[in-house]
This record gives structure tokens, C-alpha cells and sequence, in this order.
């Protein structure tokens, strides 16, 4: 009579046929991780009502809202393959809240950033350093000041009066 194997041997055998289904046979390169993902929100509440003041301060421009610095940003040609890679990850992953495109050119003219209580200064700075590396001028709007179309337009005004390549796209809509 044959010997049936134990309920051990079973189980064993159903793990590693299990492992193997769900570890080893798809890519280790690019696992299917479709079951583990589900939709975020592109905006917060405040982040769209903001959106619709910058936008109706700047009928001109075509506003993007959470752009990832990766599509902004790149490293300085010259460096070896380590040290580019070293840069690009140290800014690749964060987003910019709002990107100010003007229309009729498609020159990035502004970023846009709404800070809330969670912000940090010394980063946010940090932040605006390497943005400005590359030529763009960011405008904090600034935490504790909720955002209205009033106060929103009057500081984007003051940025294109304090930035001088700015002044050329002001008009009479401020």
C-alpha cells in the first residue's frame, strides 16, 4: 500500500507552489503590483479652489498643478553617470504645486507653491534655491493666509513687479 505524504509534506508543498506563483513567475524586474494601487485625489479642496483664482489672475497662462520637478528639472551636463543619477534623485520625486506656462510661448514663467502649517522653512528654501539654479522664480503663497482671488492675484502681482523678467508679461489685468 502506498504511502500518502503527511499533512506537513502537503503543506509545504502548497507554500513553495504558492511562492512560486506569486514571487518567482512574474518579473522580478517589473512585478504586476495592479492589486496594491488605487486612485489618489490630484488636488486637495484648497489646492482647487486656488487653481481656479491663480487661473482667472492669469487668463493668459495655461496653469499645471502637481508637477513632478523630474519633468522640470535636470542635472548639469558634464557629470558621470553615479553623480547624475545622485542629483536627479534628490529632486525627481517632489512636485511643484502649480507651474505657470505662458500660452503663446510655453515658457515656464512661475511656479506656485501653497504652504500650509506642515511646511518647512529651511526645505522650503532649499527647494527654491534649486529651482532658482535653473532659472525659475517661485511664489510662496504663504500659510495661515488662506487663499482668495484677491490675495492671490495681488501676490502674483508683487512677483511680477519684484522680478523684472516678469514685467513684460504683466498687463493691465492687475
Amino acid at each position: 500500500m502506498p504511502d500518502f505524504p503527511s499533512f506537513g509534506a502537503i503543506l509545504t508543498i502548497a507554500f513553495v507552489l504558492w511562492f512560486v506563483v506569486n514571487f518567482v513567475l512574474p518579473s522580478r524586474k517589473h512585478p504586476d503590483i495592479s492589486r496594491y494601487v488605487t486612485a489618489a485625489p490630484l488636488m486637495t479642496p484648497m489646492e482647487q479652489r486656488t487653481i481656479d483664482h491663480i487661473e482667472t489672475a492669469l487668463p493668459w497662462a495655461r496653469v499645471h498643478a502637481q508637477v513632478s520637478m523630474g519633468a522640470l528639472l535636470k542635472p548639469v551636463r558634464g557629470l558621470n553617470r553615479s553623480k547624475s543619477t545622485t542629483v536627479r534623485n534628490r529632486f525627481s520625486s517632489k512636485r511643484v504645486d502649480y507651474v505657470i506656462e505662458h500660452r503663446g510661448t510655453g515658457r515656464v514663467v512661475l511656479l506656485i507653491e501653497l504652504d500650509d502649517r506642515t511646511h518647512n522653512r529651511a526645505a522650503d528654501a532649499a527647494r527654491d534655491r534649486i529651482t532658482a539654479a535653473a532659472g525659475y522664480i517661485t511664489l510662496r503663497l504663504p500659510a495661515g493666509e488662506r487663499p482668495s482671488a484677491d490675495n492671490v492675484r495681488q501676490r502674483i502681482r508683487s512677483a511680477f513687479l519684484q522680478h523684472p523678467q516678469l514685467a513684460r508679461l504683466q498687463s493691465d489685468q492687475f
